[in-house]
């Protein structure tokens, strides 16, 4: 079996090399755009949060909106950016949420997953802080190494926001390829 390039044939094994290098090459390429791990929706001083866990806390918090303001996988990314840094502050400062209270708050999802607990312990832990507090996790935010996959935007810690990628990251060619 010959495959052919542009009238030239090529053996099976040079067409698998030549494939191989535009996949590692367009691999390479897309690394640099973001996260460094393939699944990581953002990646937080070395700890990658994983794209699986942003969809999974969405759907099982979209099941409670019942027709109201579903929220955004970025809405859910930056809360799980945020949440070690929000969880540690309130267990200096004595205002730890535990899971029962967690629990009460979405009592209708059932068995949630961990990430979604993570997601709303740092929710009623945030409500609870003093401005002192808010204070110390922006100092420590912006110390941090945060890289966000772009499908996501960037991570501004001057504003603690998700800021869109620009439309269109992957450009389509702007001619329509001739027939």
């Amino acid at each position: 079996m010959k495959m052919t390039t542009k009238g030239r044939a090529l053996a099976p094994s040079k067409h698998l090399r030549s494939m191989l290098g535009l996949v590692l090459g367009a691999s390479m390429a897309l690394s640099a755009c973001g996260a460094q791990q393939v699944d990581a929706a953002a990646i937080v001083n070395g700890t990658a949060i994983k794209d699986k866990d942003v969809q999974t806390v969405s759907v099982e918090l979209n099941k409670l909106a019942q027709g109201q303001q579903q929220i955004s996988s970025s809405s859910v990314l930056l809360s799980l950016i945020l949440a070690p840094y929000v969880l540690s502050e309130a267990s200096k400062a004595g205002k730890n949420v535990t899971d029962a209270e967690a629990r009460k708050v979405i009592a209708k999802v059932d068995k949630p997953s961990p990430p979604t607990m993570e997601f709303v312990r740092m929710q009623l832990a945030l409500q609870s802080l003093s401005e002192a507090s808010k204070v110390s996790i922006v100092d420590k935010l912006l110390k941090a190494k945060i890289t966000v996959n772009p499908r996501y935007g960037t991570f501004n810690p001057k504003t603690i926001a998700l800021v869109p990628s620009a439309p269109n990251w992957f450009k389509a060619s702007a001619t329509p390829a001739a027939k």
